[in-house]
């Protein structure tokens, strides 16, 4: 029977570091630990510790340098091994079998943030140790992982970046030209992916044979070389999906004329199938989106085409950012009226006494401004 139930409650689900280690403030982890007891316990002791936990894949470990550094921050909850007796008595009634008891950590901002690929993990937990004395079990735990991600610093550059669209077009030998356009090339873990590809006939006699798409991980881990003095490097196929284009006949599709076909990938979740993007002193990560197309040229030779294109893996935070509520230019009203020359001839028009122009109505465009110069000088 487990006398001892424990539940570790945190404020956030996470920690979240903003910009690089070197400038990066530290962030607070806060909590609370509910001790609900089965029967009385004489409890001498309650830590509560935030600690990293990771392992190194491999045996090149034994003469390169570590991935990470252990981390290690205690917190005493309660403390009885100073009183006479060593322990307090819990349990017994209703009033003293249930527990709450608050903890906050200070996280470092420079903190390497959790990472799982096929050189190692960086992880991070909440661990809660609870001591009782008396005969049979003396020690209960229960951890809880606690997951440390890194964003960039909030500026518009940022957001501009983030926001950037997915754009990719290329032609080969002047035969087929494939593009590839998306909503945004920075992307959360656990999102639907939707791509549209464009195969575009250049030439004539030529047939689609299928069209895929995949999600490529590349990672590079910096601080260790191989046996011919490279850094280690792996390669993971994250996700992929792939059609065949047929016509009514159910044979391979003729290009005769420009096709495109849209193209869904669920992303994994972080930690348990992908990695954020990042790029530190040891390991760098990164991944790009790959198109690939089967083509049979006019003598019936076999092409793959493939063109490639950058893609981030992001925490969802990153793109929830203040600048992305601004308003744009379709939903603001006066910058409609901005377009209209009727309205900014009126305003040319609408002066008050003192010379200056009325503020019910917007500044003229530099068209209209250009008509209002050539009529007068008509």
């Amino acid at each position: 029977m487990l006398y001892v139930h424990t539940s570790i409650l945190t404020d956030s689900p996470c920690v979240v570091l903003r910009g690089m280690p070197s400038e990066a403030s530290g962030q607070a982890l806060s909590g609370r630990v509910i001790l609900r007891l089965c029967r009385s316990l004489k409890v001498s002791q309650v830590i509560v510790a935030f600690q990293s936990t990771c392992m190194h894949r491999g045996s090149l470990w034994s003469s390169q340098g570590a991935l990470y550094d252990n981390t290690k921050l205690e917190q005493v909850l309660f403390n009885a091994t100073s009183t006479p007796l060593g322990y307090a008595v819990w349990g017994g009634s209703a009033e003293t079998s249930l527990r709450e008891m608050p903890f906050s950590f200070a996280i470092p901002g420079n903190l390497h943030e959790s990472v799982c690929t096929a050189f190692g993990n960086i992880g991070y937990e909440i661990k809660v140790t609870i001591r009782s004395c008396g005969f049979g079990i003396n020690t209960w735990v229960q951890s809880l992982r606690m997951p440390v991600i890194r964003v960039p610093e909030e500026n518009i550059l940022t957001a501009l970046a983030l926001s950037e669209a997915l754009r990719a077009q290329a032609d080969w030998l002047g035969a087929v030209e494939l593009q590839m356009l998306g909503d945004s090339a920075a992307v959360p873990d656990e999102h639907r992916l939707c791509v549209r590809s464009i195969i575009r006939p250049l030439q004539k006699g030529q047939t689609l044979v299928d069209v895929g798409l995949r999600l490529i991980e590349n990672t590079r881990f910096k601080s260790a070389m191989d046996r011919f003095g490279d850094s280690p490097k792996s390669s993971n196929v994250l996700c992929q999906t792939q059609i065949k284009p047929r016509d009514e006949s159910w044979h391979a599709l003729s290009l005769q004329h420009e096709h495109s076909f849209d193209l869904e990938l669920d992303i994994p979740a972080a930690f348990r199938g992908t990695q954020y993007d990042m790029d530190t002193a040891r390991i760098h990560i990164s991944h790009e989106l790959v198109l690939t197309v089967t083509v049979v040229d006019s003598k019936q030779a076999a092409h793959y085409l493939r063109l490639a294109v950058p893609i981030q893996i992001v925490p969802k935070i990153a793109l929830e950012t203040s600048f992305a509520e601004l308003p744009t230019y379709g939903k603001s009203s006066s910058d409609r009226l901005l377009l209209d020359s009727s309205h900014a001839a009126v305003w040319a028009e609408d002066e008050s006494e003192d010379g200056q122009h009325s503020p019910l109505l917007p500044p003229p465009s530099y068209q209209a401004m250009a008509n209002i110069r050539n009529s007068l000088a008509v």
